[in-house]
């Protein structure tokens, strides 16, 4: 089990950066309604072969969309499934497993990688000014330290924004069920959810009680 807090965060996103290099990760700020910013660290490229994460953007029904929707700005940790239950891609899937596809990072031409895919979700939610919920572990707030990437102080910010179970070693202490991490988006004009969900390619779609790869 992960010795991060997981939980959600409810914010807006103000702007992010493209993941590069050799450990991509795209980074989205995000600010609840209090002005309290945030970054979300989504991991775009595997360091075990395959590299190309496995992805779906796409309409989803999170259960208890209600009680998410009530949540106070910033983050919640989510304990014993309450006030929210975490989310669990094997246990209670918000999409087929058929329906994730193999992405790289980043290819050239247009509309044909991750960070790409990406940059299209968040621009739309930003203009339709919608809620980000995004699911994940904690780190911070760290007094000392600004965020490495858009410099506010003090650093606070959500990673493992992907399914978090059936992971061999070195990663199996990220381990959990009911503890996937995703970003969702309801666009609150139509009362719409659009989900960005991520799982390594090398992960067991078979997991036991604690998370681990059943097989």
């Amino acid at each position: 089990m992960s010795h991060y807090r997981y939980g959600v965060l409810k914010a807006r996103a103000i702007r992010y950066i493209h993941g590069f290099g050799s450990q991509p990760h795209f980074h989205i700020c995000l600010q609840d309604d209090r002005g309290t910013p945030y970054r979300a660290s989504i991991n775009i490229k595997s360091k075990s072969y395959p590299s190309e994460l496995l992805y779906r953007i796409g309409p989803c029904a999170p259960e208890g969309n209600e009680a998410l929707k009530a949540l106070p700005g910033g983050f919640t940790p989510i304990e014993h499934e309450l006030p929210v239950r975490g989310l669990d891609f094997i246990r209670r899937p918000l999409f087929r497993k058929e329906d994730l596809v193999p992405l790289p990072a980043s290819l050239p031409g247009p509309d044909n990688d991750l960070n790409e895919k990406i940059v299209a979700l968040v621009d739309a939610a930003v203009l339709a000014e919608s809620d980000f919920y995004v699911f994940g572990d904690a780190w911070g707030p760290e007094a000392e330290t600004p965020d490495y990437y858009f410099g506010f102080r003090p650093g606070r910010g959500l990673h493992n924004i992907h399914m978090n179970q059936g992971n061999a070693r070195p990663f199996h202490g990220d381990n959990g069920i009911f503890r996937d991490g995703a970003v969702l988006i309801h666009f609150a004009e139509d009362d719409r959810w659009i989900g960005l969900f991520l799982a390594f390619q090398s992960q067991s779609w078979e997991t036991d009680e604690s998370g681990h790869a059943a097989d």
